[in-house]
């Protein structure tokens, strides 16, 4: 073998080998830097110092795609750099550079952990972004989108994304914590409710209802709330937001706009004239939630939908039921229903009049089974008048999810147990008159799933920037929740007694409302 490259086989070469077998040449290569534009991956790596140097492999993998594979081998030690042209690559990629010497041997240099490109902002104490390479022209109106995706847009006109600016109740609740929490408060909810706002540090104070903004002369990107960018032009994965004492917005977005890109969960998209399109397998991955979904502040898990949903065993790890399965079903046409349909609903319009209330309605018609049943006891066919009827209930959740959610500390989930003689209710429990009657939680027999926001003196409070502790009642994911009901029945009864339990819920409990 040629160890020393002088294109000559000779003595020179033993002392070479020799030399390699007593002294611990450094062989070990790695990667220096990896650029990508959507078209051509750059890589670079220092040069190998092996005597015995054979060939490079530079190997790939993808942790989402199952990916493996060598992308590139070169017999020149020289080599440090390649341009791959229209190389596709997705979120999570990993890379590393071996060397293989003249018997065969491979020694492998360190991983390299490349994300796609995104843009980057700096965030100060206050929550407020400096620094940044993103501006609100960086970002198209969804009316823009309308054209090739009407169907889309409306789907998304009549969602909460598109209500996220539009909502008289979100404003009261922007303007209570603004008030208690000046320096941070308008970013502290905006992080979530606007991004874009919050990327560009776009100033909102001001606008205390939804008349103002509306009215006002920002950009209409600003006024939508969530529009389609926002999601679209995201590349990376972002994380939970994690608050700190203060109430600081420090939401990480990893997005790329202004590049006139559109990432989706759809392989080989049409090409058109608007914009580019990407294909990204984390379209249909619970990750693409985050950071909106996902709210921990002073350490207390105060709205973790996607958590709840990564706690499930196994789900994390191989995806489970991704949240896109149910909140934005399929569609004969093979796309997806951007309603984004949950447990909320637009409350300026009455309820029977929004397009969305059927889907919301099959959704939580969906998310329990009941059963007069408790691990084989069963409710008896019979009970004598003067005695007392034993009514076992269990709830299970079919739910990727706690029940209720996202804001749980707003909603009211609660079991009404009615038992009923001659259309005469002898008993019953947590049943209202009508939907603006508060609850009895004094009622020892409610089985509840109510959430509590505790603040620093252990009260309750609805402001999630005060909470220090939280009382959780919710329903865990495919969890069980079992009840004993022990009712009286008068006497003198004959006949058929009905025993009826739903499980009802209401998005907003009403001193909520009342008090917004």
């Amino acid at each position: 073998f040629d160890l020393n490259f002088d294109l000559i086989n000779n003595v020179a070469d033993i002392i070479v080998l020799v030399n390699r077998i007593i002294n611990n040449y450094p062989q070990e290569v790695t990667i220096e830097e990896i650029d990508y534009d959507f078209e051509t991956l750059t890589i670079s790596w220092n040069q190998s110092t092996d005597y015995g140097f054979e060939y490079y492999n530079i190997n790939y993998f993808n942790i989402i795609s199952q990916e493996s594979e060598i992308i590139y081998t070169s017999s020149t030690i020289s080599d440090t750099t390649i341009n791959l042209l229209d190389f596709i690559l997705k979120e999570q990629n990993w890379f590393y550079i071996s060397v293989i010497d003249f018997l065969g041997c491979e020694t492998s240099g360190n991983q390299f952990y490349y994300e796609l490109p995104f843009k980057h902002y700096e965030v100060d104490d206050n929550g407020d972004v400096y620094d940044s390479e993103i501006s609100v022209t960086d970002f198209h109106n969804s009316t823009d989108c309308q054209g090739c995706h009407e169907s889309h847009y409306e789907e998304w006109s009549n969602s909460m994304h598109s209500y996220s600016m539009n909502s008289p109740l979100f404003f009261s609740y922007k303007n209570e914590t603004l008030e208690n929490h000046p320096e941070v408060g308008d970013k502290f909810c905006s992080q979530c409710h606007n991004p874009i706002a919050y990327l560009t540090n776009t100033n909102l104070e001001e606008y205390d209802s939804v008349e103002n903004l509306q009215s006002s002369q920002l950009e209409n990107v600003i006024k939508e709330g969530i529009g389609c960018d926002v999601c679209h032009t995201a590349t990376s994965l972002s994380q939970t937001v994690f608050t700190n004492s203060n109430g600081a917005a420090n939401a990480i977005y990893k997005i790329y706009p202004g590049e006139n890109i559109k990432f989706g969960p759809i392989e080989n998209p049409i090409e058109n004239g608007f914009h580019d399109s990407y294909y990204l397998p984390t379209y249909t991955s619970s990750n693409m939630c985050l950071p909106c979904h996902d709210l921990v502040v002073r350490d207390v898990e105060a709205e973790i939908t996607f958590t709840e949903w990564d706690r499930i065993p196994g789900f994390s790890m191989f995806g489970g039921v991704a949240c896109q399965v149910c909140h934005m079903p399929e569609k004969e046409d093979g796309t997806h229903d951007h309603g984004f349909i949950g447990a909320d609903l637009d409350l300026n319009i009455p309820y029977l009049s929004n397009p969305e209330y059927e889907k919301v309605i099959n959704l939580m018609n969906s998310a329990v089974t009941m059963e007069f049943d408790v691990w084989g006891i069963e409710l008896p066919e019979t009970v004598n008048s003067g005695d007392t009827l034993l009514v076992p209930l269990t709830v299970e959740s079919i739910t990727a999810h706690n029940i209720p959610s996202g804001t749980s500390f707003n909603r009211d989930v609660w079991v009404e147990l009615k038992v009923s003689f001659d259309n005469e209710i002898i008993y019953s429990s947590g049943l209202l008159q009508n939907n603006s009657e508060f609850l009895n939680y004094n009622d020892e027999n409610l089985l509840s799933f109510k959430t509590y926001l505790l603040d620093e003196n252990g009260d309750t409070t609805r402001s999630v920037i005060d909470v220090h502790d939280i009382i959780n009642n919710s329903l865990a994911p495919y969890a069980q929740r079992f009840k004993q009901y022990n009712i009286h029945i008068p006497d003198n009864i004959s006949g058929e007694i009905s025993v009826q339990a739903r499980m009802l819920f209401r998005p907003f409990s009403p001193d909520f409302i009342l008090n917004h």
